[in-house]
């Protein structure tokens, strides 16, 4: 299989380029220098050169805060991107998945887990670009495969990353001068990026449509985080955990999604609860 990977040098891109690339796929990674995916006669010739069967869309503007401060900017690569994409994969025959985010969830009247057909009117910038992306992809080509991804976590930071959930837990746990604050009013998913990039193959044999795509969750962060320690024994940090009350209190988020689609068709998540207890006994 010949794929496109587009934000290659991300979080996400750079793990599903390698995992594809140890399956014996052949993996383009062009950068921004020898593609731009917001110019559309640019990229219609890469395609005519470089012919991919496949792309895997992760590249975005992901900063929610940058999103609003700069809706413009983002806007042209969040949904003008992603629909200059979903054009040149019409005109090639090629299969395009684009990763979508829990954030078009947030500020739903309905509790969650979230089906993928509800409603949806996101209450940030973010999240309202990720769900016209979706929209517009479907209306070119709807055979393109959405992924509704959760906040993603690494058991292994790679060299010049952002940090990340795991990484700043780890961190607050070895510090223990530090007290760990975690909100009560935050429900989502929490998902380690390597269960997302294994099922990524499976994917993109999915029917075109939106799939909720990352781990189950039923607790607020810091419930979650403390039922983690609980089972792990960690008493120490348990004694430093503290609800942190402020955050969202106005307005609670619950962005979890269920994943009964997924299942049906094979495809699996460890719980939030199971992957980080596993992530952090792994550390002991």
């Amino acid at each position: 299989m010949k794929v496109l990977v587009t934000g290659g040098s991300g979080f996400l891109g750079r793990r599903t380029a390698a995992y594809l690339e140890h399956l014996g796929w052949q993996v383009l990674l062009p950068s921004h220098g020898e593609v731009d995916i917001t110019a559309e006669a640019e990229l219609h010739e890469w395609f005519r050169r470089h012919t991919p069967e496949a792309v895997i869309h992760t590249a975005a503007v992901s900063d929610t805060g940058r999103c609003q401060r700069e809706p413009e900017w983002s806007e042209r690569i969040n949904v003008g991107g992603s629909a200059t994409l979903a054009k040149a994969c019409r005109e090639y025959g090629a299969k395009l998945l684009i990763c979508s985010s829990d954030q078009v969830y947030s500020g739903s009247k309905v509790a969650g887990p979230h089906l993928e057909d509800e409603t949806l009117a996101p209450n940030n910038v973010y999240g309202c670009q990720k769900l016209r992306a979706e929209q517009n992809c479907l209306k070119i080509l709807p055979e393109t495969v959405c992924l509704r991804l959760s906040w993603m976590y690494a058991k292994a930071s790679l060299p010049n990353e952002h940090s990340h959930f795991l990484a700043t837990l780890k961190g607050t746990l070895a510090d223990e001068s530090k007290p760990l604050l975690l909100p009560i009013y935050d429900r989502r998913g929490i998902t380690d990026v390597a269960d997302v990039v294994k099922n990524l193959p499976k994917a993109l044999t999915l029917p075109g449509g939106v799939w909720n795509f990352g781990s189950e969750n039923d607790s607020s962060t810091y419930d979650t985080v403390k039922a983690v320690l609980q089972e792990l024994q960690l008493d120490a940090a348990l004694g430093r955990l503290q609800k942190n009350e402020e955050a969202f209190a106005v307005l609670p988020r619950d962005l979890t999604m269920d994943q009964s689609r997924c299942k049906a068709v094979g495809i699996l998540f460890p719980t939030t609860k199971e992957g980080l207890r596993s992530a952090l006994k792994a550390e002991m």
